[in-house]
């Protein structure tokens, strides 16, 4: 994943986290991403906010990110909690980095991981029943607008009309590099990832199960770009830690996690699927044949195609 990321770095000029977007928005297929990055990412809004809830001594980071173009919702992630210093982060730092610092403060004390979830939901939920007009007008919306378009239904969430939120918005444009170099010709390095090779130094690789459905898809037909839902069922003190900040660690024990899978292959056991949680963070598991799975399959999987980032496009 790394030399995937770095090769689009390279090829683009654009920096760490606009490539980690652009290559899930692309299915993980370098090629793609290179010739699709300029229009993908002109599309792309970051919402970045800090809200407080005075009288209950709560705060609050979000960020959503959306794709303006096709009207979905690529990112929502939210913590809540009782430490002030959540908030200590400037809503000018990039999207990437203010996500990473908002993935910390769950772990601190005092974090609240059930409020956390409910504003991811219900922000997501949100802009999921936007009339269009509302992503149109996000591309050239001032900050003050775009907070009150959001304090409205936090503020009805928490029924707290006390609740103040602070807000800035970027739009991703690499429109500048329209002017592509030729790719390079794809390596064994830089192909899909070989599942029983040994994992590279930099990739976490963590033991996964996937979620079952009677009405879902087999394993056999799992392809690379499909949405999956993965439990981290490692017993590694890094896995449960990496799994509680990605969401899928509560008191009750595993929850499932919407993934894109990144590689597929045959074992003698069954089918080995990769899922990709982040960048250096990766999760197998092995699917027995006969089972069936709960899988989003995007309309691009229906022409055969298999990269999933066509299903933003639709259209």
């Amino acid at each position: 994943m790394k030399d995937k990321i770095e090769l689009l770095m390279e090829e683009t000029g654009c920096d760490r986290g606009e490539a980690e977007l652009a290559l899930e928005m692309c299915g993980y297929e370098v090629e793609e991403a290179v010739r699709q990055i300029p229009r993908l990412l002109n599309d792309i809004c970051a919402l970045k906010g800090k809200f407080v809830r005075p009288a209950q001594n709560q705060h609050g980071l979000f960020l959503v990110v959306l794709n303006l173009k096709s009207r979905k919702v690529l990112r929502a992630r939210a913590v809540m909690s009782y430490d002030p210093a959540v908030c200590a982060v400037e809503l000018d730092a990039e999207w990437f980095a203010f996500e990473k610092h908002l993935y910390g403060c769950r772990l601190w004390d005092g974090s609240l991981p059930a409020e956390s979830l409910e504003v991811e939901q219900r922000l997501a939920a949100h802009f999921r029943a936007c009339e269009p007009a509302v992503f149109d007008r996000l591309r050239t919306a001032e900050a003050d607008d775009v907070t009150a378009e959001l304090t409205a239904p936090l503020r009805a969430h928490f029924r707290d009309q006390g609740l103040s939120l602070r807000l800035k918005k970027d739009i991703l444009d690499l429109g500048q590099f329209q002017s592509l170099r030729k790719v390079p010709a794809p390596s064994a390095k830089r192909g899909k990832p070989s599942l029983g090779a040994p994992p590279e130094e930099d990739l976490l690789v963590l033991k996964i199960t996937l979620e079952e459905d009677l009405e879902g898809v087999p394993a056999a037909e799992l392809r690379a770009g499909d949405m999956v839902f993965a439990r981290v069922v490692d017993g590694r003190d890094i896995a449960q830690y990496l799994a509680r900040l990605f969401g899928g660690l509560t008191a009750s024990g595993p929850v499932p996690i919407e993934v894109p899978v990144e590689a597929i292959e045959s074992s003698p056991a069954g089918t080995l699927a990769r899922v990709r949680f982040a960048v250096g963070v990766a999760g197998d598991a092995v699917v027995p044949g006969d089972k069936l799975y709960k899988a989003e399959r995007g309309a691009a999987h229906n022409r055969g195609d298999g990269s999933w980032w066509r299903r933003f496009f639709k259209g």
